[in-house]
């Protein structure tokens, strides 16, 4: 059976790891964290958010260490509570990832119409998503090699542009320490979890690192990376301009960019915006093509998710699948514009997902305490449980925020029960099937076997 090639290193992992969550619609949520805190104390929440993430990525890291596949979070539930449970998660884990789409397109094809109004935009977002199809298609290394390209470029852009920008503002050092009540906080660091959703999604390529090692490495890499540039980025935006003024649009970064450089901004920034999407399209389309890979060879997914590019050993139908559903999403959302309800129903998945990877570390903890754990988080369960507590409150924080996302999840959570109880017996049957007719072959006489 075809395999996936062992290829990347240790600077595509952190660059896919971070490159997923550097998408175009995090500026979007961070000004939403920025209005919900009092003067210029949005780091406060996203730092807050950051380091929770950290907790959560150790917790990956060791089970990552423990089970490197591309089945990911899949497994490690799986370990620990069961299949049943472990698919009903990993499905919740699908629905995310189509989530995440809708919000990022709809940013871009409104930022896409500033710089050409004549063009309809999904046609562009058609052919970036097109475009970044084909270049998974063609093979890890090369779909490697574009990441770290747009995600270190990415990141010494929003850098460079933050520091700038907080440069010029004239911003007093009061405004950065007097973030208003603790709930206000914890509600924007329950929004911050977006500005890190889905660093985790790096794991499914553990079968494709030459370093098993380098997947833990990668994501605290990541984690830290990341909080570093939001803080500094969604800073100098805030600093610079007022929160209002950029609140009411959906693309407050092109009014940064205006307000830097002018027309030559406008464009730099649209640039720049392009280069964000597909850098989060890329590492989406490279993580979750493999872990749809991982379920269709477990028959959870139907098994041609499973199939092998016979040259580039890519998953090209997961790709495909990948693709279509990131089209229908797009759709779906430049109709309704329902990009922040979207954003809250995703950054509520994560956190369920955190949850549950810190729950089935504390079970492993003491159900297989003497597997080999080649990263193992220090001070016990410590962690864990802290991990546990504080995703609890944002949880609650979101559903405070917009009930309605609770009900979303609800639904949502019905739906993969009922597949994972419906059609997921119906595969495994199939499966098992077509592996009980197929004939042994015959020795030929006088033949060694």
């Amino acid at each position: 059976m075809a395999e996936l090639k062992k290829a990347l290193k240790l600077r595509t992992v952190v660059a896919t790891s971070a490159g997923m969550a550097m998408a175009t619609s995090c500026y979007v949520a961070g000004i939403q964290i920025a209005n919900m805190v009092a003067g210029q104390t949005a780091w406060i929440a996203i730092l807050v958010a950051g380091i929770m993430c950290m907790f959560s990525a150790l917790c990956f890291s060791e089970l990552s260490g423990m089970y490197p596949s591309a089945a990911g979070l899949k497994l490690y539930i799986e370990k620990a509570f069961g299949e049943k449970t472990a698919i009903i998660i990993g499905a919740f884990y699908v629905i995310c990832a189509i989530a995440i789409v809708g919000p990022e397109t709809h940013v871009l094809s409104k930022v896409i119409g500033e710089v050409f109004p004549k063009v309809p935009a999904l046609v562009w977002i058609f052919l970036f998503l097109g475009v970044i199809a084909l270049i998974n298609l063609r093979g890890i290394i090369v779909t490697g090699w574009v990441q770290d390209v747009l995600s270190y470029t990415m990141i010494a852009f929003m850098l460079i542009v933050g520091i700038y920008a907080i440069s010029i503002s004239g911003v007093e050092m009061k405004e950065f320490f007097h973030p208003g009540d603790a709930m206000s906080v914890v509600n924007a660091a329950a929004v911050g979890v977006f500005l890190y959703v889905a660093f985790e999604w790096v794991t499914p390529l553990a079968e494709e690192v030459t370093d098993g090692m380098m997947i833990p490495k990668g994501m605290l890499m990541a984690v830290g990376i990341l909080s570093v540039t939001y803080v500094i980025f969604i800073t100098g935006m805030t600093s610079l301009i007022d929160k209002g003024i950029l609140g009411a649009s959906p693309i407050p970064h092109m009014i940064m960019g205006e307000e830097l450089f002018g027309q030559a901004g406008i464009y730099g920034f649209a640039f720049m915006s392009v280069m964000a999407s597909l850098t989060s399209y890329n590492a989406g389309f490279m993580n979750f093509s493999r872990f749809m890979y991982a379920m269709g060879r477990d028959n959870v997914l139907p098994r041609v998710f499973s199939k092998l590019h016979p040259t580039y050993a890519t998953p090209w139908f997961a790709i495909l699948f990948m693709f279509i559903i990131s089209v229908i999403a797009s759709i779906y959302i430049f109709f309704t514009e329902e990009f922040m309800r979207l954003i809250m129903v995703t950054a509520a998945i994560e956190v369920i997902i955190y949850i549950a990877m810190a729950v089935a570390l504390i079970k492993l903890r003491f159900s297989k305490k003497d597997d080999p754990r080649p990263f193992k988080i220090p001070g016990g369960i410590l962690i864990p449980i802290i991990t546990i507590i504080f995703f609890l409150v944002l949880l609650a924080g979101i559903y405070t925020e917009d009930i309605t996302v609770l009900y979303i999840m609800v639904v949502i959570f019905a739906f993969c029960v009922l597949y994972t109880m419906t059609v997921v017996p119906i595969l495994k049957a199939r499966y098992e099937a077509r592996m009980a007719k197929r004939v042994p072959r015959r020795r030929r006489p006088g033949g060694s076997g």
